[in-house]
């Protein structure tokens, strides 16, 4: 959903990793999906439009397991933060450094490998276990023997949350359960924690009379520096300006109404 770029750098350093379809036009990509059977989607932009802002959500309703990638050249802290809320896997600005494309192929990858896994285990006949095994290796495997560090930093982020401590509380060496964990989730242990820190501070931030450094603090952040760089980092925008921003509707006409300054 281009106009003045066609094909970008980006696009072929992905080229070189993908096998990528090129859909147009945009009423046909429904069925283009059907068709296909992808592995994710990007909507690729050099300056995002009402219609393609909207195709992008509803696609993203319709189709609520593809992860979608959004590639833009024009950026603002207002459309990192409806594409975020729009469920978009990832968002990247034209032109991408080459650590950031690394990191994004990378953490597809892993996503897929972590996807498959779990359909493999799904379409194994139930048969194929004992019936005395059945309880006992479901909850030794995956989400079930996991379920207590989840509740370890539910309860305890924002103190110091270690993965020695919640591998303890799973049964399990820090190895197999580092291991076990990005295995089911796909990201590492302290990536999670992190990211439920932001995911409460985002909550916290919708109080218009948060201070930033009191809710870095609150949620286990001991430097209000770092966590303004953490925050921006997993969300696109500043703590200080997250209020503001979360509040605004997510009509794309209206961002497009921010994007412009009115």
């Amino acid at each position: 959903m281009t106009v003045s770029v066609h094909d970008s750098e980006t696009v072929k350093a992905f080229e070189e990793r993908c096998r990528i379809y090129r859909l147009a036009p945009l009423a046909s990509l429904d069925s283009e999906i059907e068709r296909l059977r992808p592995d994710g989607l990007c909507f690729h932009f050099d300056y995002p439009t009402k219609r393609g802002l909207t195709t992008l959500r509803e696609t993203k309703r319709r189709h609520h397991s593809l992860p979608i990638l959004m590639l833009t050249v024009q950026h603002s802290e207002s459309l990192a933060v409806w594409a975020f809320r729009s469920r978009v896997w990832d968002y990247l600005v034209i032109p991408v450094s080459k650590v950031e494309l690394d990191r994004c192929l990378a953490g597809f990858a892993e996503m897929l490998r972590v996807r498959d896994s779990s359909r493999r285990r799904a379409a194994t006949p139930a048969s194929a276990i004992p019936e005395e095994h059945r309880a006992s290796a479901a909850a030794g495997h995956g989400p079930f023997a996991l379920a207590p560090a989840l509740q370890y930093v539910e309860r305890n982020f924002r103190e110091k949350v270690t993965a020695s401590k919640a591998a303890a509380l799973c049964n399990l060496t820090t190895f197999q359960f580092s291991r076990l964990f990005r295995e089911t989730y796909g990201l590492t242990f302290q990536e999670y924690v992190i990211r439920f820190r932001v995911r409460e501070a985002g909550r916290l931030l919708k109080n218009p009379n948060a201070q930033v450094s009191d809710v870095a603090l609150l949620v286990g952040f001991n430097d209000p520096s770092y966590f303004t760089k953490v925050f921006r980092r997993y969300t696109g925008v500043a703590p200080s300006r997250y209020a503001e921003l979360a509040d605004a509707p997510l009509d794309p006409e209206r961002l497009l109404e921010i994007l412009n300054g009115s």
